[in-house]
């Protein structure tokens, strides 16, 4: 439920950044935890962008996924908290079929896990939720506006030119099968 508020005030940032979280698009609500104390902000983005990256070599199944559009690749985003004593991050991913795919067919899940171990050296633990609510998305932003808890987002890490927006390769891929049908 949103306020009536100025719309530069915390709770209209706050209800804008949940309304984000809730977006359709975002499929799984996913907790990394690295599990190690006196990190920093910067430490924790790194943990992360190297996270995006491997997820991203996993499902594309290629090595240079830089090369790709940003939106063919993992749309996710986290919120830091705790991080004076217990840094972690909270956050939602597109893990849709509609965006990946047979992809989905994998062991996406274990695999996430496993690229979460070996970017926090083993110390690392992820939970994976499916279909998030605007509760889940309320917790996850409760420290959304604390001096240095930035939120970051999965296409941080990209080229400016890779931003562009266009249909994903799924998406590409079901208009050409239904233009070759029509077309037969």
């Amino acid at each position: 439920m949103h306020h009536d508020a100025s719309p530069i005030s915390l709770v209209a940032r706050r209800d804008g950044l949940i309304d984000w979280l809730t977006s359709p698009e975002f499929t799984h609500a996913i907790h990394l935890a690295p599990n190690r104390q006196g990190m920093s902000f910067l430490w924790l983005t790194a943990m992360f962008k190297r996270f995006c990256l491997e997820v991203d070599r996993y499902m594309l199944g290629v090595k240079h996924v830089h090369l790709r559009n940003s939106h063919d690749r993992l749309n996710m985003i986290v919120m830091p908290e705790k991080l004076d004593v217990n840094p972690h991050l909270h956050g939602v991913a597109n893990f849709s079929e509609t965006f990946w795919g047979d992809r989905l067919d994998r062991p996406w899940q274990w695999k996430l896990e496993q690229i979460w171990r070996e970017v926090t050296e083993g110390s690392g633990t992820i939970v994976i939720d499916p279909d998030p609510d605007r509760d889940a998305a309320k917790y996850m932003t409760k420290e959304a506006f604390r001096r240095d808890h930035e939120y970051l987002h999965s296409w941080f890490f990209h080229r400016d030119d890779k931003l562009r927006k266009r249909p994903n390769a799924i998406t590409l891929q079901a208009i050409a099968h239904k233009k070759a049908v029509l077309n037969s």
